[in-house]
């Protein structure tokens, strides 16, 4: 069974999950095909206004489709959306202490998908990835992230571009460095005024962030570390560092 004509459906990904395909519909993403397996999926009331683009297979063709084993019985092909060349446009309101997230040549996708389900469980609303090292639709972002890489607002830049936005709107500019670095600050050490824009920006996990961040950051943080490791997985680190700034900007309802 073919599932698409590379010729007739360019710049399209696999959705796999009910919780997964939700999110996709919930962030305007289009469907192009759909793809039930009756003996598992049961939810159907969720696609009846899709019914035009549904096929059933049977279970052997699904198993060869999925790429987990707890899909619920959906796999949909959707199209993408572009995120390049948008960020120029967006205005930072200098009201509202907006908190924007960079990530900085991510390399794990897994580590991609659950930065962003951070970054939904906080209402960070402008992501920016640069340096990116795997596609953004890769089906571990998609996974890790529980479909919020769709309903997040997410811009792809180069850091020159980024660089000159963040000038013009003004925004402070914290990065993560190592542990031993020269200029960093404990984090606990670290004061997050209610007055600023804050851009955070996360690097690699083996070579953390480019230098032309350390240069232009005002501040650089880290987090102290009390054993014999002297590092934290990106998203754990992330998960630590924004919410001590949530806990100081008193966010927390």
């Amino acid at each position: 069974m073919k599932i698409y004509k590379k010729k007739n459906y360019m710049n399209v990904f696999l959705v796999e999950g009910i919780k997964e395909f939700e999110m996709a519909i919930k962030g305007n993403f289009l469907p192009k095909k759909i793809f039930i397996c009756e003996k598992i999926f049961h939810e159907y009331n969720m696609i009846q206004s899709f019914y035009s683009k549904i096929f059933f297979i049977n279970i052997k063709i699904f198993k060869k489709l999925a790429y987990r084993d707890n899909s619920g019985g959906i796999i949909a092909l959707f199209q993408e959306k572009k995120y390049m060349n948008q960020l120029k446009n967006i205005k930072v309101d200098n009201k509202n202490s907006s908190l924007i997230l960079i990530l900085d040549g991510i390399e794990k996708p897994g580590n991609i998908g659950a930065m962003l389900r951070i970054a939904d469980a906080v209402n960070i609303h402008i992501i920016i990835l640069c340096n990116m090292k795997t596609n953004v639709y890769n089906s571990n972002i998609i996974r890790c992230s529980l479909g919020s890489i769709f309903t997040r607002n997410i811009f792809m830049e180069k850091i020159e571009s980024i660089m000159d936005w963040i000038q013009k709107n003004k925004i402070k500019i914290i990065t993560t460095g190592f542990y031993k670095h020269k200029k960093a600050i404990n984090l606990y050490h670290t004061q997050f005024s209610h007055s600023n824009n804050i851009a955070i920006v996360f690097g690699s996990e083996n070579k953390g962030v480019s230098n032309i961040w350390l240069k232009k950051a005002n501040k650089i943080i880290t987090i102290p570390m009390f054993g014999n490791i002297d590092s934290l997985n990106v998203s754990n680190a992330m998960s630590i560092i924004i919410y001590e700034i949530i806990r100081q900007r008193n966010y927390v309802r």
